[in-house]
């Protein structure tokens, strides 16, 4: 059974690289629990440690400068 890829625009990924770009995801849905900014961290973070510097950052640049069309804000709770 194929597993879904998480990482727009690329055929073919490691599993751990989906694994951090699946992670990716959850962060910048409306049930993520950290901005913007730090979903993108985390991603570079998690590239990085799974030995993939070059690519980390690519990735981080390209979410940086595209990932506002994806990411979806989170609703402020009212008192």
């Amino acid at each position: 059974m194929t597993k879904k890829n998480y990482c727009t625009g690329l055929k073919k990924t490691s599993q751990k690289t989906n694994n951090c770009c699946h992670q990716h995801d959850r962060d910048y849905g409306v049930k993520g629990t950290v901005s913007r900014s730090e979903a993108d961290r985390r991603l570079r973070v998690c590239m990085i440690q799974n030995n993939k510097p070059v690519q980390a950052w690519v990735f981080w640049v390209v979410v940086r400068l595209f990932g506002w069309f994806f990411f979806k804000k989170k609703k402020e709770k009212h008192k």
